[in-house]
């Protein structure tokens, strides 16, 4: 048996015939004449092949696969070619292990002319796997290893009745779109590489076909929400392919989270929400739980549940499912090797890496770089049941409007809810250039009285700026670094609450030096009645100028209105043909100031 072991950090092109030109083998992997088994199995390493793959299944059940990727190896192509042949690529990913919750996957190995059982399988030892078993009931279970088809749905359109389910004919799946399937039950010991198939946190699949290479197409309309999913046999970058001009996308990823160890098939039972990673925000915003009133599912109500969990996101691994929602009728969406990327060691079901976040790509063209804008995280919560939690980053690129693969518009909006308003419309995520001057509005909406509380969550690189929730209906200014501020909305809010970075109420010590300030003023106009000449004496220091004039009685009319030259100092005017009572003199400055003193004529 002759086979290869890759352990070593390396790039490994294998030139079975020394050619590069597109759709040529590059690497061909078959038993020997003789019928001797050949693999390739490569250990928490990357293997490259320029260009085309063909595999051709081996005889031996224990070792039938071509390529085996284990331990976080991944396979990465150059050339947009097709990989070819009746043989195996192997490679392991990890889903939930609760029978009630769902993932979203994409598919790495082509499905064409497949069933579910065809292409999943039971690890059993390092090279040697087993076909799954399928179930038409409601519940998986990981000893052996049993998936309910009643759960697995693609999903085109727009609205919940948009989901098709597809059960175990996966190739009814074009390549490049995601489905839904979900977990199991159970434990199953069985040690491969020294991790257990599934220890009762999650379920270890291998799947098994010919490895997806090159453009992989799905077609996309204007406002249609599409599962997809990564469609290789290694890590994407997500802002790679959000951010392609090419792709008739919003450019913003949304995950499907839900409440741990649910217990319930119903849809109605079920606590959920999605959550939104933006490229340009470099950041995910976790989703908002919601139930659904019914087995319909288009009607939702708020849930207890509050915010799911926060994950790292820009590196989709190796069987990631997520949506995207179109912008163009007729349009598309293309995943192509030049998305795949060389970053191991992220677990699809905890989806975190202690490496994210390395420094790949900078642009030194952002505030800081594009693994670091500037960042605030706003949790709006409600009643007091639930958070809402909004993201805002700060990038010099950015506009102030909405942006493709910057601003994330709001996805699985709840009855009561809270956004960003940019335009007009709900967003989840804003990513804008910074200004200290600026106020951003946000969307309030509450189907009843009810308490909402505002507070920052996180700040990320602000250093010492100033983070204020302003409520313009009592113009009020609140520190929400330091403080919530809480109160009582009812219906709908769109120009009344603002997340600002200045607060332009004086302090209560500017307040006070303000009104000394002005008590000097006032003290040093001279405004004197005259009652024994009959005259009002006005005079006016030196660096004030007084450009009118005006006297009202008591009943609010005026009996003297007189424009005055302001380099005038002093100056007077007749009141024997007033009648004896108390008036008021106001003055007008140059500079918009205005003074009011009272006298009392008595002639």
């Amino acid at each position: 048996m002759k086979h290869y072991y890759i352990i070593l950090a390396l790039i490994f092109p294998i030139f079975m015939h020394a050619q590069n030109e597109k759709n040529k083998t590059d690497l061909s992997v078959s038993p020997s004449k003789n019928g001797e088994d050949n693999y390739v199995y490569v250990k928490n390493e990357l293997l490259f092949v320029n260009g085309a793959i063909e595999l051709n299944k081996n005889n031996s059940k224990e070792t039938e696969a071509s390529i085996y990727l284990r331990e976080d190896a991944q396979l990465l192509q150059g050339l947009d070619t097709k990989n070819k042949g009746k043989g195996y690529l192997s490679v392991f990913q990890e889903g939930t292990s609760n029978s009630f919750d769902y993932d979203y996957w994409g598919m790495p190995v082509e499905t064409n002319g497949k069933t579910l059982d065809q292409v999943l399988f039971e690890p059993a030892t390092n090279t040697l796997s087993n076909p799954v078993r399928l179930t038409n009931g409601p519940n998986g279970s990981a000893s052996p290893l049993t998936i309910s088809t009643r759960w697995i749905y693609k999903l085109s359109g727009v609205g919940y009745k948009s989901w098709d389910p597809i059960g175990k004919q996966i190739n009814k799946l074009q390549p490049g779109m995601g489905f839904t399937m979900k977990g199991t039950n159970g434990k199953n010991t069985v040690t491969v590489n020294g991790v257990k198939n599934n220890p009762g946190s999650q379920q270890r699949y291998d799947f098994r076909g010919i490895p997806n290479n090159g453009d992989i197409i799905v077609n996309v309309n204007e406002n249609n929400t599409i599962l997809v999913g990564n469609p290789y046999p290694s890590t994407i970058d997500l802002n790679a392919f959000l951010k392609d001009p090419d792709n008739d996308i919003t450019g913003i990823a949304y995950f499907w989270d839900s409440k741990e160890n649910g217990n319930s098939h119903y849809v109605k039972d079920y606590e959920g929400g999605y959550g939104a990673y933006s490229p340009g925000a470099n950041d995910y915003v976790p989703a908002t739980f919601k139930k659904y009133k019914n087995q319909t599912g288009e009607e939702v109500e708020n849930s207890g549940g509050a915010l799911g969990l926060e994950y790292e996101r820009r590196y989709a691994p190796i069987g990631q499912g997520f949506t995207v929602v179109g912008t163009k009728n007729g349009g598309k969406l293309t995943f192509k090797n030049s998305y795949r990327v060389d970053e191991r060691g992220i677990n699809l079901k905890t989806r975190t890496k202690s490496s994210y976040g390395n420094g790949k790509n900078k642009n030194s063209s952002v505030i800081i770089d594009e693994e670091k804008p500037y960042k605030v995280r706003l949790n709006i919560s409600l009643n007091d049941t639930y958070t809402r939690q909004l993201l805002v980053a700060f990038k010099d690129e950015a506009t102030k409007g909405a942006d493709k693969a910057m601003d994330a518009p709001m996805f699985g909006k709840l009855t009561s809810d809270a956004a960003w308003n940019i335009d007009g419309r709900e967003y989840m995520i804003n990513v804008l250039p910074f200004d200290r001057s600026a106020m951003l509005p946000l969307n309030i909406l509450t189907t009843s009285e009810m308490e909402v509380d505002f507070f920052i969550a996180e700040t990320e690189f602000l250093g010492n700026e100033n983070i204020y929730l302003y409520d313009s209906e009592n113009e009020r200014f609140t520190d929400i670094k330091e403080d919530h501020y809480k109160v009582q909305v009812n219906g709908e809010s769109k120009d009344r609450f603002f997340l600002a970075f200045q607060n332009d109420q004086p302090t209560e010590e500017e307040k006070v030096q303000e009104t000394k300030e002005e008590e000097i003023f006032v003290a040093s106009i001279d405004v004197f009645q005259n009652n024994n000449e009959g005259r009002l004496q006005v005079k006016i220091p030196q660096d004030v100028e007084v450009n009118h004039i005006t006297i009202f009685n008591l009943n609010g009319g005026a009996v003297v209105s007189k424009n005055l030259s302001t380099s005038e100092k002093e100056f007077s005017f007749t009141t024997a043909n007033f009648r004896d009572a108390i008036y008021i003199v106001q003055l007008n400055t140059s500079d918009n100031r205005s003074v009011t003193k009272k006298i009392t004529v008595k002639n």
